[in-house]
C-alpha cells in the first residue's frame, strides 16, 4: 500500500466516521424493533461448526479483558486470519493477495478473541451442552451486537435463528445504542491502524520460507494495528 492510498482510504474512514456520529439512535432502534430478535443461547455463533466464528476486537477490549482477568494479551487475542479450511490454504491465500513478506512473515490487520484447536471460541466451554461464555460481562461488543452490525452507514444483520423473534422498543434502543458505539470504535480502530502502518516488503522467496515454517508446525505473522506492530509466533 503505497502513502497517496493510504492517505485516500484515511481520509474516507474519516469521513465514514463523522456521518457515523450523526446517524440517530432512535432510528437505528426502529430498524431493529422491526426486524426483530431475541438471544436462544444456544452459542452458535461462538462455535465453529456452526461457520464463521471469529470476532474481531479492538485493543481497548484486549486491555479490558487483560486486566479484569489478568491474562496475557496472546492468551485473549491472536491475529485476525483468513478463514481458511486448513493452515495450508490460509498460505497460499496469504501469498495470492501479497500479505507475505521477503523473510515469510504473514502480514495482517487486527485481532480477534483466540480460538481452540477445533477453532471454538475459547472462552465457551468444551462441553456442548454448556453455552455460558467465561468472559461475558466483558465480551466484545460484536458479540453483544450479534446479530447486526453497521457498514456503509447501513444496519445489517448476521444469520441467527433468533432474527425476527420479538423484542420490546426498549431493549431495541439499548441494542441499538451498543451497535452504534461498536461502529464508531472499529472507524477509529482502523483509522489509527493505517495512520500507524509503515507497509513492508515482499520477495519471491516469502512464501517459501512461510510453507517450510508450516512444515515445521508454525507460522510467523506481524500483526498491524491501532497501537502498531507486533510480531507473533502461531503454532499449527
Amino acid at each position: 500500500m503505497n502513502e497517496n492510498l493510504k492517505e485516500i482510504l484515511i481520509c474516507e474512514l474519516e469521513a465514514e466516521l463523522d456521518a457515523a456520529k450523526k446517524i440517530s439512535v432512535q432510528e437505528i432502534a426502529d430498524e431493529i424493533y422491526s426486524i426483530g430478535f431475541q438471544c436462544l443461547i444456544c452459542s452458535k455463533c461462538c462455535r465453529r461448526d456452526f461457520g464463521d466464528n471469529r470476532v474481531a476486537v479492538t485493543t481497548t477490549e484486549i486491555h479490558t479483558i487483560e486486566c479484569s482477568y489478568n491474562s496475557r494479551w496472546e492468551e485473549i487475542a491472536e491475529p485476525f486470519v483468513a478463514e481458511a479450511k486448513s493452515p495450508e490454504e490460509e498460505c497460499e491465500t496469504n501469498a495470492a493477495d501479497g500479505l507475505i513478506d521477503e523473510e515469510g512473515n504473514i502480514h495482517t490487520f487486527g485481532w480477534m478473541l483466540r480460538r481452540k484447536k477445533n477453532r471454538d471460541c475459547s472462552f465457551i466451554p468444551d462441553d456442548t451442552t454448556n453455552h455460558r461464555c467465561e468472559i461475558y460481562k466483558l465480551r466484545p461488543l460484536l458479540c453483544s451486537t450479534y446479530p447486526f452490525y453497521m457498514e456503509g452507514l447501513k444496519l445489517n444483520t448476521s444469520e441467527c435463528e433468533g432474527v425476527g423473534k420479538e423484542i420490546g422498543a426498549q431493549e431495541s434502543y439499548a441494542l441499538a445504542e451498543l451497535v452504534l458505539k461498536r461502529y464508531i470504535l472499529e472507524l477509529e480502530d482502523t483509522i489509527l491502524t493505517y495512520k500507524n502502518y509503515n507497509g513492508f516488503e515482499t520477495g519471491e522467496n516469502g512464501k517459501n520460507i512461510a510453507e517450510s515454517c508450516l512444515k515445521q508446525g508454525y507460522l510467523n505473522y506481524v500483526v498491524h494495528y491501532s497501537e502498531g506492530s507486533y510480531r507473533i509466533v502461531r503454532n499449527i
